[in-house]
């Protein structure tokens, strides 16, 4: 599933960009398009934390903590008034993993 995750995500990150480029907001669409991206690599480094075992709920949040950091900045750094979109997209991307993994558990 983390794959099925990152691999969506990074699709969605693409439309993203450039359903935004096509509206004339193209350091918006990139943001966001990151922050998609961020939250489809949190699927697969979920996944790897999984499989270290430990001290899973800590390390879950320093992640998403260290992710939303990461897509902050990138959104300060393209456009600072558009920020925020790149925390949107993480969010966004966090709904997708867990409608996914929803999906999966009623599967079985």
């Amino acid at each position: 599933m983390p794959r099925q995750t990152a691999a969506i995500c990074g699709v969605a990150a693409l439309v993203a960009f450039l359903a935004l480029l096509a509206f004339g907001q193209p350091s918006a669409g990139l943001t966001l398009g990151i922050g998609i991206a961020l939250g489809g690599v949190n699927g697969l480094l979920a996944a790897r934390t999984h499989e270290m075992g430990g001290a899973f709920r800590f390390l879950s949040l320093a992640r998403i903590g260290i992710l939303s950091a990461l897509a902050l900045v990138a959104g300060v750094l393209l456009q600072p008034a558009t920020a925020w979109v790149g925390l949107f997209g993480l969010a966004a991307s966090q709904f997708l993993m867990s409608a996914l993994a929803a999906r999966e558990v009623l599967r079985r």
